[in-house]
């Protein structure tokens, strides 16, 4: 058993056009035996935000402290600590501070399982070319 503590973990700035005064911590480390989940926990600074952004996977969002707004090309909600938000793939999407509080959220990314392909033979040449 591993016990990690969210304020020991440093994480990384989000480095993304449109992303202002977020900080990113892996929930889920990279593991090559389960490639269609992924989690982490945005820290995002009072007025911060994430880009504006959509992508083919589906999002859990749950609010650990604070206060954040959704904006959506439809509608912009306010979501408040222990209330999750299910955020589905092609919805563009982005998620903001508006608050002078830190914003801490948890993500959860659920991806199509990977489809394997498994590789075929080739068919057996039975034509020959003479020179």
């Amino acid at each position: 058993m591993k016990i990690r503590k969210l304020n020991e973990e440093p994480g990384e700035i989000e480095k993304e056009v449109g992303s202002l005064a977020v900080n990113s911590v892996d929930v889920v480390l990279k593991r090559s035996d389960f490639d269609a989940f992924s989690s982490r926990i945005l820290r995002i600074e009072p007025g911060g935000h994430t880009a504006y952004h959509m992508h083919l996977r589906e999002h859990l969002m749950m609010v650990i402290r604070g206060t954040c707004k959704i904006e959506t090309d439809a509608q912009s909600i306010e979501v408040k600590e222990a209330q999750i938000v299910t955020v589905p793939p092609n919805m563009s999407h982005r998620f903001v501070n508006p608050t002078s509080e830190r914003l801490v959220i948890l993500i959860m990314n659920f991806f199509e399982e990977s489809k394997t392909v498994t590789p075929q033979p080739l068919p057996e040449v039975t034509d020959k070319i003479d020179r």
